[in-house]
């Protein structure tokens, strides 16, 4: 029984960090590309300074709780 209940965990902690890593790419690339017009010629440090603070709102109110409710362990 604890070895199922341990496997349980290591696969739910896969799956949560499959989710939130896809969720967080495809929220970064979104930004950078709605971004990019505005910060064209911008130096990249300017570029992240800009994308950070959306890019971590999202990452709090959105990708996490989405990545623990379908990250969750089952049963």
């Amino acid at each position: 029984m604890n070895r199922e209940r341990f496997r349980a965990h290591v696969a739910s902690r896969f799956r949560f960090l499959a989710i939130a890593m896809a969720g967080a790419y495809t929220i970064l690339n979104a930004l950078l590309a709605a971004l990019s017009p505005l910060t064209a010629g911008w130096p990249t440090v300017a570029v992240t300074g800009v994308a950070v603070p959306p890019m971590v709102l999202a990452m709090v109110y959105a990708i996490i709780p989405v990545a623990r409710r379908f990250g969750a362990p089952r049963g």
